[in-house]
């Protein structure tokens, strides 16, 4: 069977709660398997563990919530140790303004305004369960960490969110006018994506 994954992610988004289902005929005992597969993989892949699940499981169909976290690095000057996986921002963003917009985005809504071409065909209404916005420091570089849970995201869905919380943070977009974006349905009218890179998948529940 070819291999199922819980979820894709564009070109420069990275994961580290990924899951992926394969079937193989083995006598490698299950607890084995990651080691015996991280030696042959890329170095920028690695499997962390491995469980046998029922044949009629899907990491993708069965999943009850993905989280994800995008990651803003808001040095004045870019750390080269967070590059690859934190999107710099130089100007200042209102972290208040942001947490106050965040809260347009949380419950049940049409997201069709926050989606982009390609996402699957199945309806638009989605459910985020969360959205935490927090600063932290990494490599001692400010880094706000914006996190998301939802029981499953539209295409580029949550980058488009992210491009609206940067706009609110700079001033320029506030929780009513979110509102009536993801009224309009619309995506012509809301703010463009944030960049890939500071996107990771972090958790899968099932």
């Amino acid at each position: 069977m070819p291999l199922q994954l819980a979820g894709r992610t564009d070109a420069g988004v990275h994961a580290t709660g990924q899951v992926a289902k394969f079937s193989a005929p083995c006598s490698i005992p299950t607890e084995r398997i990651p080691d015996a597969l991280n030696r042959h993989l890329d170095k920028a892949v690695r499997i962390r563990r491995a469980w046998e699940v029922e044949a009629d499981f899907h990491p993708r169909f069965c999943a009850k919530s993905r989280t994800y976290i995008y990651r803003i690095e808001l040095a004045k000057i870019g750390n080269p140790l967070i590059q690859s996986f934190a999107t710099p921002m130089r100007e200042n963003l209102d972290v208040c303004a942001m947490r106050e917009a965040a809260t347009a985005f949380v419950g049940t809504h049409d997201f069709a305004a926050w989606q982009n071409a390609g996402s699957p065909a199945n309806g638009t209404v989605r459910e985020v369960k969360r959205l935490e916005i927090r600063e932290c420091q990494i490599f001692d570089s400010p880094v706000l960490e914006i996190e998301i849970e939802a029981n499953a995201f539209l295409y580029q869905m949550v980058r488009n969110i992210v491009g609206a919380l940067v706009v609110a943070g700079k001033g320029q977009l506030t929780k009513s006018e979110i509102l009536a974006l993801t009224g309009a349905r619309d995506r012509r009218k809301s703010p463009p994506p944030a960049p890939p890179q500071g996107l990771c998948l972090v958790e899968v529940k099932y």
